[in-house]
């Protein structure tokens, strides 16, 4: 049976308490009285401004609380350099952004630097076991709060990437990036603790810098997490688009693990980059707020939103030159959920 995904044009705080009220009845009391739920969101990047305010949070927040949930605001580790990489600098930047003044606990899903996860079993067409951030892998039920924009690997990023790249660990996110092998760049001190951790021996220490045999390398990012100089580098742009979309959809399903879920995603402020990066150029109109249990439903919704917006375009594809439907086509197959819907208009 196809999913109900509930779809205003408005921005209004009542609106965005209907929408997730209405979401919420599909699971069935399924989330209910002193449940620990994660609310997976995405705090910022440091100069970006798109990402999904506070404020929008606050009736979700409130209707958590009116039934008594014991939820909590969360996100993992980057595996990137930067402010989310780690969780001191990452919760200092959630809190300058506002969310500490929701009065709700911030957790990092996965510790100080991306090393607490739980290892889920999947029946995936890749992965037979997804290595998920600890925090969200012991939540009773998830709240994923999406912003819906480009990506220069996805072709668009929403609610099935926050959940699978989102919601991965730093060794899943490197596992999800698997045509990736790091390497050790200019800023290494030779201080020998990458060494140290790497279970598959695959690190030496050379004259200037450490280097990793790639024949060795297992991809766990133990490196990555270990080195407190951000030397260890990822080559971004050796990436198989399709591959990456197939393993985060994966990833996905390990993260849900059968969990109750409700899926609201926020199509304005569309950019041509995430919001790992800094503001980037709009790329298209506002178009609303989408809300639904299942997250393909609510995926290919918006997508088909902003298609129809533009003209019956898809922006992104232009933008990008990445056709990240792919991503719906796989997450459906493997069970996911389902790309046919209804749209319910408030």
């Amino acid at each position: 049976m196809a999913a109900a995904v509930y779809f205003s044009e408005k921005f209004s705080e009542d609106t965005i308490g209907r929408l997730f009220v209405s979401a919420l009845a599909d699971t069935g009391g399924r989330i209910g009285k002193e449940d620990r739920v994660a609310v997976k969101l995405h705090f910022g990047e440091e100069g970006n401004t798109r990402f999904v305010s506070p404020a929008n949070l606050r009736p979700l927040l409130g209707c958590l609380a009116r039934r008594n949930a014991n939820h909590f605001l969360t996100d993992a580790n980057a595996l990137y350099r930067g402010r989310r990489h780690n969780a001191t600098d990452h919760l200092e930047l959630a809190r300058r952004h506002g969310f500490a003044d929701l009065g709700v606990p911030i957790l990092i899903a996965d510790g100080e630097r991306g090393e607490e996860e739980a290892l889920i079993p999947i029946a995936g067409k890749i992965f037979r076991n997804v290595r998920i951030a600890r925090r969200i892998a012991e939540a009773r039920a998830l709240v994923v709060v999406s912003h819906f924009k480009g990506h220069i690997l996805f072709g668009f990023g929403g609610a099935i990437k926050n959940l699978g790249m989102g919601c991965g660990s730093r060794a899943g996110k490197l596992e999800m990036h698997s045509t990736l092998k790091p390497s050790v760049g200019e800023g290494c001190t030779l201080c020998g603790r990458c060494v140290e951790v790497c279970p598959a021996d695959a690190i030496l220490l050379g004259e200037d810098r450490a280097a990793i045999d790639p024949g060795k390398c297992e991809g766990c990012a133990s490196c990555i997490a270990a080195c407190e100089f951000d030397a260890v580098e990822i080559p971004w742009m050796a990436l198989a688009s399709s591959a990456v979309m197939e393993r985060t959809a994966e990833y996905a399903l390990g993260a849900l693990d059968g969990k109750p879920c409700v899926c609201v995603t926020f199509v304005n402020n569309i950019a041509r980059d995430c919001d790992c990066m800094a503001d980037s150029e709009l790329i298209g109109h506002d178009v609303g707020i989408v809300a639904s249990v299942d997250p393909v439903a609510c995926e290919q919704a918006a997508f088909d939103l902003v298609r129809e917006r533009h003209g019956n375009i898809d922006i992104f594809k232009g933008a990008t030159r990445i056709d990240g439907t792919h991503i719906l086509a796989y997450a459906e197959a493997i069970g996911l959920g389902r790309r046919d819907y209804v749209l319910v208009r408030l």
